[in-house]
């Protein structure tokens, strides 16, 4: 008999969230899991409803009239800021154990922190409730967060953090769930990520006569790509311009970076390619990725450039240590990437091309992640 599992998460959104659970269903064996997805909200765009299409879970009419319809949504979050309910616990409460009294789940996960493990806790009965932590906890969660959560891991059975890091800023903040809490890395399409990979792009710019750089990510605050720009401004004072360095990505922030490309004159060297359905080619095609992150709880994008065996320069944010190998890039704090960068580009003392070299035979091990998971489940 399969085991039922059900995982909740917040929304459809893209992110890493998504991309995670994306990957880790297409190592599931179905053959021995009947897997549901349940969303809390129906925002996020068309993408993973249709990824998850086959897997998702019907609601109630109740919920969706009151929870997913925008207009009553609105009304209900008027009605609990007016008798200071101030959330929707009531109705997830009420969501969450009709389905278990309907569908019997051996394991439900709770596949972020926030609204989602706050839904799972909710539920009663005899079943295995797992929570999944994907970010920093510690600089995540405001104290008022973290004593709410107090009472909200104390009824699952295993928390998994995505690194060692996430695990120790957890753990930090509730010490009292350290016996339940363990390191899962995220599960990565290899063999998806290399085929397209191969994807034709036309890069303006050779990487054999011009230094070609990629980040990728939202432009948001705390990935900092704000920064590039007095970055590549220094290595010019070097005389060092033979520099094109790509940003993939949109978000708030987008106007701010390009506000500050045009005010230091390098629309030439800084270029804004947007979102990008397929990024994997431009990763493939580069001498480097640089992540400015001002923090990370895994990063995917580090460890799809070492798949696509591209070196690595990272901001010195404490997840860094953990994911980058001497032999695969660098981990430096931002004030001194310029000087980082120079070396690179002069291979000075060979710091680049060793490194180009030693990153050819990296390998991504998702056995023994299915294997952990599978034990958890």
């Amino acid at each position: 008999m399969r085991k039922k599992i059900l995982f909740v998460i917040p929304e459809y959104s893209h992110g890493g969230t998504n991309k995670s659970l994306e990957n880790l269903l297409s190592f599931l064996d179905k053959n021995k899991y009947d897997i549901n997805i349940f969303s809390l909200y129906e925002d996020g765009g068309n993408y993973y409803k249709n990824v998850f299409a086959p897997y998702i879970v019907k609601k109630s009419v109740l919920y969706y009239f009151l929870h997913d319809n925008v207009v009553s949504r609105k009304i209900m979050g008027l009605y609990n800021m007016i008798t200071k309910k101030k959330n929707f616990s009531w109705l997830y409460k009420r969501e969450a154990n009709m389905l278990q009294s309907k569908y019997h789940y051996n394991t439900i996960i709770a596949y972020q922190e926030g609204t989602a493990t706050t839904f799972v806790s909710y539920i009663t009965g005899n079943v295995k409730k797992i929570a999944w932590v994907h970010c920093d906890y510690k600089d995540w969660a405001k104290s008022s967060q973290q004593k709410k959560d107090k009472l909200t891991y104390s009824s699952f059975t295993k928390v998994v953090c995505v690194s060692e890091t996430a695990k120790e800023s957890f753990c930090k903040v509730l010490p009292e769930y350290t016996y339940k809490s363990t390191t899962v890395y995220n599960t990565l399409d290899i063999e998806r990520i290399k085929i397209l990979s191969l994807q034709t792009i036309s890069l303006p710019y050779p990487k054999n006569y011009y230094f070609n750089i990629l980040s990728v990510g939202r432009l948001s605050k705390v990935k900092q790509f704000d920064i590039i720009p007095s970055i590549v401004n220094r290595m010019g004072k070097d005389n060092i311009k033979k520099i094109k360095w790509y940003i993939i990505g949109d978000g708030i922030e987008k106007e701010k970076i390009k506000k500050e490309i045009n005010k230091q004159n390098l629309e030439n060297n800084i270029i804004l390619l947007g979102s990008k359905d397929n990024p994997y080619p431009y990763f493939k095609s580069v001498n480097l990725y640089v992540c400015t992150s001002d923090s990370e709880s895994f990063s995917y994008t580090i460890f799809e450039s070492k798949i696509l065996h591209t070196p690595v320069l990272s901001n010195n944010f404490p997840v860094a240590y953990e994911v980058i190998e001497k032999n695969c890039g660098w981990v430096c704090s931002l004030d001194r990437v310029h000087n980082l960068l120079t070396d690179m580009i002069n291979d000075k003392d060979n710091i680049y091309s060793k490194v180009k070299k030693n990153i050819e035979t990296y390998e991504y091990d998702n056995k023994r992640i299915i294997q952990q998971i599978e034990e958890l489940l």
